[in-house]
C-alpha cells in the first residue's frame, strides 16, 4: 500500500510478488527522470527499482532533512518499483531516496532542476547557468553574458519579450525597445513561465495563475475580451501544476491531471472537440483527457504528457506537429490523439509548428515543420511522427522558430536549425552556414 501526496504507488515484478530470488541487501536505483533534468512545472514523479529480502519495507523521498513522500512496500514483495512525487524549488533541487528493509538500507542521492534553462528566440538563442544568461545570435554569433539580474535560475522568450526568473521568484522582462532588464510588478513567488504570442502566463507557488498582454481572444482567462492593463489573475478555483501559451490561447494542468484552455479556438487548439470563431474567455475542461503532469503549446497547436510518460496532441496539424503522421489542410486535430514514441516521456516542449519530447534515456525526438533544419534530425524534411534527433544525454531542450537549442549532461550545449543571425554560434553567413540540421556545439563564454 503506498502513502502520501503523489503518483502511483510501489509495484511488485511479479504476480502476487517478485519470481526473483530474495535478495541479501536491500537495493535502490533511480530509473527516470535523469538526474539534472530540468522542468517548469511545480513537482514532478521520481521513479526509482528495488530489491529487498522481503519482510517489508519503506521507500522514502527527501530533501534534507524533509520527508516529502513515502512508500510502503508489503511483506510480500521482493523486487518492484516506487513512484513519489518531488515538489521543485526554483534552482536545483537536490533530493535522496532511501529504501529501509530488514534486508538493510540503501539509498541514491541525485537532482532535478526548476526553471527553463534553455531558451530561443525567432533569431537569438539563451542559455541559464551559474545565474546569468548567456545569448548569442540577433546578427552576433559569439555567445555573451548579459546584463540581467542576479540568481536567475530560468529563461523564456515570447512575442519579442524576454522573460527573466530569479531564485526568489521575482520576474523581469526585456524587449528590444527596452533592452535592460526590468522587474514586473505585481508579480512574486512566480515558478514558472509561459510567454504566447502577445500575452504571458505566470504560475505562482502556490497554484494561481497571473497572466498579462493581449486579450483580444480572451487569452487572460479572466472571462472577457476587454483589454487590462497590468497583471490579472486567471479565473479558475483549481489548482495549477503547469502552464503553457500558444499565440492567443492559454493552458493549465491542475493537480488533479485535468487539463483547463481558453483563448482562440480557430484551429481546434482548445481540444474542445471542434473549431470556432469565437473567443473563449473563461478556462474549460480538455474533455477525454487525464492524469496529465505537463503541457506545452506551438503557434496554434498543444502537446501534453501524462504520468505515465504517455504524450497527447491536438490543434494545427497543417506540417505534422501533431505527430499522428498526419500534415496539410486537413490534418488539424479539434481533441486530443495520442502520439506513438518508442519509450515514455518526461518532458515536452513546443513552438511555431514544431515539436518536441524528451525521453528517461535522454534521447530528444522531434517532429513537425523542418524547412530550416530546425528538427536536428540530420536533414531538412518534414516529419510526421516523432523522430530522433542527433542529439544524446538531454537534460533541457526548447524549440524556436526557425532552430532549437539543448542542454546535455555534461553542460554542453548543442543548438541546430537557421544561422542567418548567428544563431548556432558560427560565422554569420555567406562566411558561415546558412542552416545545420545536426547540432552544433557551442562554447560557454
Amino acid at each position: 500500500m503506498a502513502k502520501g501526496a503523489g503518483g502511483g504507488g510501489a509495484s511488485s515484478s511479479g504476480e502476487g510478488g517478485s519470481t526473483t530470488p530474495p535478495a541479501e541487501e536491500a537495493t535502490l536505483t533511480l530509473v527516470s527522470p535523469p538526474p539534472g533534468m530540468a522542468f517548469q512545472r511545480r513537482n514532478v514523479d521520481v521513479d526509482v527499482a528495488f530489491t529487498v529480502s522481503g519482510g517489508g519495507a519503506t521507500v522514502r523521498l527527501q530533501r534534507g532533512e524533509e520527508i516529502v513522500d513515502e512508500r510502503i512496500i508489503d511483506a510480500s514483495v521482493t523486487a518492484g518499483t516506487a513512484r513519489m512525487r518531488l515538489p521543485l524549488s526554483r534552482g536545483v533541487s537536490p533530493f535522496v531516496v532511501t529504501i529501509v528493509s530488514p534486508s538493510g538500507t540503501a539509498a541514491a542521492e541525485a537532482h532535478l532542476v526548476g526553471g527553463r534553462l534553455v531558451a530561443a528566440s525567432l533569431d537569438t538563442m539563451y542559455a541559464v547557468r551559474d545565474g546569468a544568461i548567456v545569448q548569442w545570435g540577433g546578427g552576433a554569433p559569439i555567445p555573451t553574458v548579459r546584463d540581467a539580474p542576479a540568481g536567475i535560475v530560468s529563461v523564456a522568450e515570447g512575442g519579442g519579450s524576454l522573460f527573466a526568473l530569479d531564485t526568489e521568484g521575482h520576474v523581469f522582462v526585456a524587449t528590444a525597445g527596452q533592452p535592460a532588464f526590468e522587474a514586473v510588478a505585481g508579480l512574486e513567488d512566480i515558478v514558472a513561465l509561459a510567454p504566447g504570442g502577445g500575452h504571458g502566463l505566470f504560475l505562482r507557488a502556490d497554484g494561481r495563475v497571473f497572466a498579462a498582454g493581449q486579450n483580444g481572444r480572451g487569452q487572460l482567462g479572466v472571462g472577457d475580451t476587454e483589454s487590462h492593463a497590468g497583471i490579472v489573475e486567471v479565473v479558475t478555483s483549481a489548482e495549477i501544476v503547469a502552464i503553457a501559451a500558444s499565440d492567443d490561447a492559454s493552458f493549465a494542468v491542475d493537480v488533479n491531471g485535468l487539463v483547463h484552455a481558453w483563448g482562440s479556438n480557430d484551429e481546434g487548439q482548445l481540444g474542445i472537440g471542434d473549431e470556432d470563431i469565437s473567443p473563449h474567455p473563461a478556462p474549460l475542461i480538455v474533455p477525454n483527457l487525464e492524469n496529465v503532469v505537463d503541457v506545452a503549446a506551438g503557434r496554434d497547436h498543444v502537446l501534453a504528457l501524462t504520468a505515465t510518460g504517455g504524450v497527447y496532441a491536438w490543434g494545427l496539424g497543417s506540417s505534422g506537429q501533431i505527430g499522428d503522421g498526419s500534415a496539410g489542410i486537413l490534418a488539424s486535430r479539434p481533441q486530443p490523439v495520442p502520439i506513438v514514441l518508442p519509450d515514455g516521456a518526461v518532458a515536452l516542449d513546443a513552438r511555431g509548428n514544431t515539436s518536441y519530447a524528451a525521453l528517461a534515456s535522454g534521447e530528444l525526438l522531434g517532429w513537425g515543420q523542418n524547412s530550416l533544419a530546425q528538427l536536428g534530425v540530420g536533414d531538412t524534411q518534414q516529419r510526421t511522427k516523432p523522430a530522433p534527433c542527433l542529439v544524446g544525454g538531454v537534460r533541457a531542450a526548447a524549440a524556436g522558430l526557425t532552430g532549437a537549442i539543448a542542454l546535455d549532461d555534461v553542460g554542453g550545449l548543442q543548438v541546430w536549425g537557421s544561422n542567418t543571425s548567428g544563431q548556432l554560434a558560427l560565422p554569420l553567413p555567406p562566411e558561415g552556414p546558412e542552416r545545420s540540421s545536426a547540432p552544433v556545439g557551442v562554447p560557454w563564454p
